[in-house]
C-alpha cells in the first residue's frame, strides 16, 4: 500500500489538496532514534515543525506538524540528541505515576501479554486491575521501572514539552466517575508538581472520551485534549478534540510517508470500528 501511495503521488496531492496549510499532530510512543531522526529529516523537506502549542495557530500557507509523544516511556530519553539537532521541541505525555517511580506501565506487564491486551481494555477498570492483579501485578506497588527518571525528566526539559496522561492510564470510558476524575485532575497537579511548570495539554489515552471526560478536562483547566481521531487540525478545530495521525514507532521512510496521509489508519479504524468517520475506534 505504501509503494502504491507514493507511485500514484496521492502523498503529494494530500499535502496540496488536505494537508495544506493546518497541523498534522503526529503521535509516537517508543521509537528509536534513527527511526525518528529520518522520519524528521523527511519532514523538514515537506512541512514546518511547530510545537503543540500552535497547533491552532493561523497557516502560513504551507503544512505544519507537531511530534508529540505518548506516555513517557524510559526508552525517549534517547531521543533527545535527535530533537536537538532537529531544533524540534516535541510534546511528552506523560502518565505521572508511570515516571520519576520504579513502576512498570501496565500493558508492558509479562502477565498482560497472556491475558490480551486489547481484551483487557475493553474490561471495566476494576474489572482489568483485578485480572492483573492474579498475575501478579498491581499497579499502586513499585516493581520494574519503565518510564522516564526524574533524572532524564530534568535533563529533557530545557527541550520538550511534558504534558498530561492521566496517573495510571487507563481507557478513562472504561472507569467510574471517581477513578476518571482522579486520573483527569490529579495528574496535572501531580506533574505540575513534578515538573515544575504548568500542565495545559491533555490527551485521552487509547483516545477513548466521552462528554464526560471532555467535561472533566475542563474543569481541571486544560487548554486542549488531544484524541486519537484522524485528520489535520486548523483554528476551526475544538480544541478539546484535537486530531491526530498516529506513526509506527518502527515505520520504514516509505510507510511514514503512506501514514501521513491518513490512509493507513483510517482503514485500520474501518477495519476495528466499523465506521468511516474518522474516529478511533471507541471502548
Amino acid at each position: 500500500m505504501a509503494q502504491l501511495i507514493s507511485l500514484l503521488g496521492i502523498d503529494r496531492a494530500t499535502r496540496a489538496l488536505l494537508w495544506r496549510d493546518r497541523v498534522a499532530v503526529l503521535v509516537y510512543h517508543d521509537p528509536k532514534p534513527q527511526v525518528l531522526d529520518e522520519h524528521l529529516s523527511y519532514l523538514k523537506s515537506i512541512c514546518d515543525l511547530v510545537p503543540l502549542a500552535a497547533v491552532q495557530e493561523p497557516g502560513n500557507g504551507v503544512p505544519r506538524a507537531a511530534i508529540t509523544i505518548d506516555d513517557g516511556n524510559i526508552g525517549n530519553a534517547d531521543l533527545l540528541p535527535v530533537f536537538i539537532r532537529h531544533n524540534v521541541r516535541p510534546t511528552i505525555f506523560l502518565c505521572s505515576q508511570f515516571v520519576a517511580k520504579p513502576r512498570k506501565h501496565w500493558w508492558l506487564y509479562s502477565g498482560a501479554t497472556p491475558a490480551g491486551v486489547e481484551r483487557l481494555k475493553r474490561l471495566t477498570n476494576a474489572e482489568r486491575l483485578a485480572e492483573l492483579a492474579t498475575a501478579g501485578y498491581r499497579q499502586d506497588e513499585f516493581n520494574e521501572a519503565s518510564g522516564l527518571t526524574i533524572h532524564q525528566i530534568s535533563e529533557m526539559r530545557p527541550y520538550v514539552d511534558f504534558q498530561a496522561h492521566t496517573r495510571f492510564h487507563p481507557i478513562l470510558t472504561r472507569c467510574d466517575d471517581k477513578e476518571c476524575y482522579s486520573e483527569i485532575v490529579d495528574c496535572k497537579s501531580e506533574l505540575e508538581s513534578l515538573i515544575g511548570t504548568s500542565c495545559e495539554h491533555f490527551a485521552f489515552p487509547n483516545g477513548n472520551y466521552t462528554r464526560r471526560e471532555l467535561g472533566f478536562v475542563k474543569a481541571a483547566g486544560y487548554r486542549t485534549a488531544r484524541t486519537c481521531n484522524l485528520g489535520w487540525n486548523s483554528i476551526h478545530t475544538d480544541p478539546y478534540q484535537l486530531k491526530c495521525i498516529i506513526i509506527d514507532d518502527d515505520a520504514s521512510l516509505q510507510l511514514f510517508a503512506a501514514q501521513l496521509t491518513c490512509i493507513p489508519v483510517f482503514l485500520r479504524y474501518v477495519r476495528h470500528g466499523r465506521n468511516l468517520s474518522g474516529k478511533s475506534p471507541q471502548f
